[in-house]
């Protein structure tokens, strides 16, 4: 027989911020964020991976190759960034790690192993956590802030052991425009939400491990669509936040693309930019 009962909904409550304002009379705010999977992708799902030398290698490519061009074009346009980094990777890259610190960007909590956390039990999840944010300490210097969830897998229970652990912010909801605030049973936390038309893997995801789909659109195609969101966020005051991967977006023809599209972003002078710490910070003074 066919359950009609209504189905028991997380105990979170979403709160926008009715006075909410982008500092300096600003249109709209630009997070720019890259996800570092590297090696960790294929991983992620199996760790037989690690013997599939061609997969290893194409991950690879976003860390050793891709990542100094990156790193290169935001110093070029001095734009802010964020870089969630699974902290295998960064324990594997201590270099790239320090490349980033060094130019003034962020580095935040992506997991240990690029794990979808849906599927874990509360333990297994909160040892990941910890684990993973006492390597990115080690190698930063200070507990990461926030994070953004590998395969966008995210449970009441991950947003309430955020807060227990410190942080600060989430970066993988996706139902507002702007930051706003989470109430958990555990305390709050300012999401700043993200959106499937900003991450690169809808349009260029690939993988090479056991047949994984290859996707090759154009650039063209992608600026288009990036152009279209970010013009929009300007007329309705959203927030602008990429999920790019390095290892896709650091490819040559993409990488002239973006900084394409940056340089149309930078023409105008009423757009902040600034770090996910940074916007969160910005939002937690609105609500208080």
């Amino acid at each position: 027989m066919v359950d009609l009962s209504p189905p028991a909904y997380p105990d979170l409550a979403f709160r926008p911020f009715p006075g909410f304002a982008w500092p300096g009379g600003a249109s709209c705010g630009v997070t720019f964020a890259w996800h570092v999977d590297g090696e960790a992708g294929p991983m992620a799902s199996d760790m037989n991976a690690v013997r599939h030398v061609a997969a290893i290698s194409e991950a690879a490519y976003g860390v050793t190759t891709a990542m100094p061009r990156i790193l290169a074009l935001h110093r070029e346009l001095e734009i802010p960034a964020t870089f969630f980094v699974p902290a295998h990777v960064a324990e594997r890259h201590p270099a790239t790690i320090e490349a980033i610190l060094k130019d003034g960007h962020e580095v935040a909590h992506h997991g240990y192993m690029h794990e979808n956390v849906f599927g874990m039990d509360d333990g297994d999840e909160r040892a990941v956590f910890e684990h993973a944010s006492a390597i990115l300490e080690r190698l930063t210097g200070e507990a990461p802030r926030g994070w953004s969830a590998p395969a966008w897998g995210v449970k009441a229970h991950t947003l309430e052991l955020m807060v227990s652990m410190g942080m600060t912010y989430d970066a993988s909801l996706m139902e507002y425009d702007r930051p706003h605030l989470i109430e958990t049973r555990a305390g709050s936390l300012i999401e700043l939400p993200i959106s499937m038309v900003l991450d690169d893997w809808a349009l260029f995801g690939s993988s090479i491990y056991w047949g994984g789909d290859v996707a090759l659109v154009p650039a063209e195609h992608a600026e288009t669509i990036w152009r279209e969101e970010f013009d929009g966020m300007r007329r309705y005051g959203g927030l602008f936040q990429t999920t790019f991967h390095p290892n896709l977006m650091g490819r040559p023809g993409r990488l002239i693309m973006l900084e394409r599209l940056l340089g149309h972003m930078r023409s105008f002078d009423d757009v902040w930019w600034g770090t996910c710490e940074q916007a969160a910070a910005l939002a937690r003074e609105t609500a208080t």
